[in-house]
């Protein structure tokens, strides 16, 4: 062998060892966890953005914050700077969170914590973006438009409040998604 292929093999299998290294440290099955150790405050948010290049109409970002229980912006989805913002209850948010975790995506972290800033600044995307900021920290993932659909419905149960879920299918419904029994024309709430 020579000097050059003998360097291609070493480096080949430093690479695979690091790869096996890194799987292994998911476990099985458990690729891409979400490595945020979330704590719920007033400042977490999840926000959902994917708006295509070649698209007719501008896709505003989603956003969930959590609020305590007797909040008065809960069940409600006013349109900000942001984006649209969906209030639901702290459980629902860690739920949310939780829901996440499960989808085994390749989370970017971060110990900054993400400030939202308007959503001017949001153009254009090849994949549709989730953000998730904590108050230790950001983790930010994304899906292709092909697997959309069937990565996002399994979060509608984490959501109960009825405005946020029906915010939720909205935002499956726009970009293509099928979501039975919805409605879009009935949604609680009105705010």
């Amino acid at each position: 062998m020579t000097k050059r292929g003998l360097i291609l093999y070493a480096l080949t299998i430093a690479l695979s060892v690091g790869a096996s290294a890194r799987a292994a440290q998911h476990g099985p099955g458990k690729a891409g966890r979400l490595p945020l150790a979330c704590e719920v405050s007033h400042d977490s948010v999840v926000r959902f953005f994917f708006n295509p290049e070649n698209t007719d109409y501008y896709h505003f970002p989603l956003i969930f914050r959590g609020v305590p229980s007797g909040d008065p912006h809960l069940n409600t989805a006013p349109m900000g700077p942001e984006g649209r913002t969906a209030y639901i209850t702290r459980p629902e948010m860690m739920h949310l969170i939780q829901g996440l975790d499960r989808l085994g995506l390749d989370w970017q972290e971060s110990p900054k914590v993400d400030r939202l800033g308007s959503f001017r600044h949001l153009l254009w995307s090849r994949n549709l973006k989730i953000l998730v900021a904590c108050p230790k920290g950001t983790a930010r993932a994304e899906v292709e438009p092909s697997k959309i659909c069937g990565t996002l419905a399994p979060l509608d149960s984490a959501l109960t409040t009825p405005r946020a879920l029906w915010e939720f299918r909205l935002l499956r419904i726009g970009y293509g998604c099928k979501v039975k029994g919805f409605n879009m024309h009935t949604y609680p709430g009105r705010h």
